[in-house]
């Protein structure tokens, strides 16, 4: 038997520690030995190599799509009998990241984690198989994170990854990530850690759209929430957003939809949080700023959309307008006789028809002109 295999510690926390190494170089510690980072990719991993990590305070580990099966044969000993051991561990922050973990382990994973001081979790591109999940063994076994982040975990069995994950989880959550899930929703009942929580991302879900926007804000939850992430969501419509804002009661901040098409659908009137102070729309395709602004906006970024003038926002201390079309868009108005305007809604007075026209009376102006050369030439012959 292997040396870490004999290590009751190591394996205890094989859970969160073992995902498969690479052959040349599986973990490096930083030289203050807080921050140990690990890639294991190759067939073959070195599993001693795992000792390096166990003071450290920030743990990454970068699995290859194994599947972590074999471990389910290994004796793991109970966390609560060297639970001492386990809360005089330095780890607060752990992300595990590519590996096919079975429920099973994943239970191991947390309820050895329910021993240690750790605030923050992250699980990334993760699939979980072999479900149920089981819940806590005692109702006082929770994890007492601050953040709990979620990006690309395929859940294979029944019910719902969240649902069996909520009943870990202790009040207390600050900060929860839900990204690339292909959530329409929240299940807010199984995840009832939100009194204190102050951000929230849900990018990359395109099954979230305006009509399940209310539901995946959890009507009234929310109301300590300052900063919210909505990038690269189903979100078509900047009023209707403004609209599950104000129906939620949610008073954010800071407030991030970029990578939505924002421009296809007409602007609808709603107030906006009176506490918002930071707008992210950037490569939204939009062809003008929506308005009304809120009222207390400090930062807005408009960058890489289809402004086609640059608009005059003297409250907005900190404004970007990178990757948009100006310069172009002034030429070829130019050279059309059209007046750019801000408002998507009013018409330029410069239209086809004045292009056409335009195009019409230099074209018939180069004709009088030719006819007139002609002429001249024609008398002057004779």
């Amino acid at each position: 038997m292997e040396t870490w295999q004999r290590w009751p510690l190591l394996l205890l926390l094989a859970p969160l520690l073992l995902l498969p190494s690479s052959a040349s170089a599986s973990c490096v510690l930083d030289e203050e030995g807080d921050n140990c980072h690990c890639n294991f990719s190759a067939p073959k991993p070195e599993w001693d190599r795992i000792a390096m990590c166990i003071s450290a305070v920030q743990v990454d580990l970068h699995g290859g799509g194994h599947s972590l099966d074999i471990f389910l044969q290994k004796e793991i000993a109970d966390p609560s009998k060297i639970a001492d051991i386990l809360k005089a561990l330095r780890l607060r922050r752990l992300t595990v990241k590519g590996a096919q973990v079975p429920a099973p382990l994943l239970h191991q994973l947390l309820r050895a984690l329910t021993y240690t001081r750790i605030e923050e979790l992250s699980l990334i591109d993760l699939v979980i198989s072999r479900p149920p999940l089981l819940p806590p063994a005692i109702s006082g076994s929770d994890l007492r994170l601050r953040a709990l982040h979620l990006h690309g975990v395929w859940w294979t069995g029944e019910g719902s990854l969240l649902a069996a994950v909520g009943p870990w989880l202790k009040p207390g959550l600050k900060a929860l990530s839900l990204t690339g899930l292909n959530l329409s929703y929240v299940p807010c009942p199984e995840l009832g850690a939100f009194e204190e929580l102050n951000s929230l991302d849900l990018s990359d879900n395109p099954e979230i759209t305006e009509n399940s926007l209310t539901s995946a804000l959890c009507l009234l939850k929310l109301q300590a929430l300052k900063d919210l992430a909505l990038r690269n969501t189903g979100l078509q419509s900047l009023g209707k957003v403004c609209q599950a804002l104000e129906a939620t009661r949610t008073n954010v901040q800071r407030l991030d939809i970029s990578y939505n098409e924002l421009g296809k659908t007409p602007w609808t009137q709603c107030t906006w949080p009176a506490a918002l102070l930071s707008l992210n729309l950037s490569h939204a395709n939009l062809k003008c700023v929506p308005e009304p602004l809120p009222m207390k906006l400090q930062q807005l970024d408009l960058s890489y959309n289809l402004l086609r003038k640059h608009p005059r926002l003297p409250q907005v201390t900190d404004l970007n307008l990178e990757g948009n079309p100006f310069a172009f868009a002034s030429a070829s108005a130019r050279l059309q006789g059209e007046q750019l305007t801000e408002d998507c809604t009013v018409p330029s007075r410069g239209s086809k028809f004045a292009g056409t026209t335009l195009a019409f009376l230099v074209s018939a102006a180069a004709l009088a002109l030719l006819r007139g050369t002609g002429e001249f030439a024609l008398w002057g012959a004779n």
